[in-house]
């Protein structure tokens, strides 16, 4: 796709027909997948997708530290950087039913108690997610609040991925294309981010950049026209 630099699919390989002209950076999604092969000339590799999330990595991040020296021996020997697992908010204090440990529902606190138990552990960037609709909540979430909400990512000290963004479900493409005309010329601008990857899968069809057939949708013309250095 035109403008689009990086991909992945939540994957160690990419899916039979990808393109070799776009790098693909592998991820091991899960526990399980630690001992999976990656491709030779990947640049990148990608840790566990949204751990705290029961549906998802489904690991504690105990759990997820104890699985890491797995991960990162596959990284050392490709001689790439490591990218943590990317989070989000699993749950609330009214409702943790989603998270796969209910006493942390923030990803803030999730990552903490992981670089805790993981201490000696190789960790390059930060990976997140964050599906509102509006730019003062990206900004919040990612740089923090002062309030002690959103304590922001900026603290671990790392060069960030926002390895999923988009409105949700519940929005139309108009919605997506205007977050999307505010998201990321400020995320270009930030120079705490070092990659992002706008969320365009069948889960949030007013979201997708490209048809079937391959071809841009109206809101993947749009992507792919914002001047862009870091994507």
């Amino acid at each position: 796709m035109p403008g689009v630099t990086w991909w992945y699919n939540w994957g160690t390989h990419p899916a039979s027909g990808g393109s070799d002209a776009i790098e693909f950076d592998p991820m091991m999604a899960n526990a399980g997948a630690v001992n999976s092969s990656i491709p030779d000339g990947s640049k990148f590799l990608l840790g566990f997708n949204e751990p705290d999330f029961k549906a998802q990595g489904d690991l504690s991040p105990q759990q997820a530290a104890a699985a890491w020296p797995a991960l990162e021996a596959k990284a050392k020997a490709a001689g790439i950087p490591i990218v943590s697992p990317g989070v989000n908010f699993c749950g609330s204090a009214s409702n943790s039913s989603q998270c796969t440990t209910p006493s942390i529902t923030d990803p803030y606190t999730w990552l903490k108690d992981f670089f805790a138990a993981c201490s000696g552990c190789e960790v390059d960037y930060v990976a997140i997610h964050w599906y509102n609709c509006d730019l003062p909540s990206l900004q919040t979430y990612i740089e923090g609040d002062n309030k002690g909400t959103f304590e922001g990512f900026i603290q671990f000290g790392k060069p960030i991925w926002v390895t999923e963004f988009s409105c949700d479900s519940s929005h139309s493409v108009a919605d997506q294309t205007a977050y999307m005309e505010a998201a990321v010329p400020y995320l270009e601008s930030n120079p705490n981010i070092f990659r992002y990857s706008w969320f365009s899968a069948t889960p949030i069809p007013n979201a997708e950049l490209a048809n079937s057939d391959g071809s841009l949708t109206a809101l993947g013309g749009t992507y792919v026209g914002l001047p862009e250095s870091c994507r």
